[in-house]
């Protein structure tokens, strides 16, 4: 794997002239693309299927959190679509995350795609205890992050996403193997 291969850049602009044009600047630079809610809300699809043209990757990052049915679908939808990788809420439970794992699987082995990855957001930075506790969590962050952590790994997802102060709890809990 080269440098240009483990570089994600986020796209989290207000404008899609500004999108393309860090696309055309960074694109021989940069293996991936994160568009994030913003920028997908504003620019949709097309601009997704414009990074793919242009020979990068996409890390679509609209954290899907919904019922297992709904989330298998837009799984496959992402798959279809080309993104390499995508992100899911695992407060969405192990039942969907399970699904959007095999749904994309399933996408991947039938349209002969290469991998998609799905990978499970804990809780969200901006959440502290007390926001926690306002959503009736009564546990510690550090706490709903581990455990949510573990339901994502046992669920089959292919990575997390944490805050720098989480990796070296998180990296702690991966999988053997």
């Amino acid at each position: 794997m080269t440098v240009k291969d483990k570089l994600i850049v986020a796209l989290d602009v207000t404008t899609i002239d500004r999108a393309r044009q860090l696309i055309s600047e960074l694109k021989a630079d940069v293996g991936m693309f994160k568009v994030g809610s913003q920028l997908f809300t504003l620019a949709g699809r097309n601009l997704v299927e414009e990074i793919i043209a242009s020979g990068n990757k996409v890390f679509l990052d609209l954290k899907f959190h919904d019922i297992p049915h709904q989330v298998a679908g837009a799984a496959r939808v992402a798959a279809e679509l080309g993104v390499s990788l995508f992100t899911i809420h695992a407060s969405g439970g192990s039942e969907m995350m399970r699904r959007a794992v095999e749904a994309v699987s399933e996408t991947a082995e039938r349209n002969n795609i290469g991998p998609v990855k799905v990978v499970a957001v804990s809780v969200l930075t901006s959440m502290d205890n007390n926001a926690l506790n306002e959503i009736g969590v009564t546990r510690t962050a550090d706490h709903a992050v581990e455990q949510l952590v573990r339901l994502a790994a046992s669920s089959g997802v292919h990575g997390v996403v944490s805050s720098p102060q989480e990796a070296v709890k998180i990296r702690s809990l991966r999988r053997p193997g």
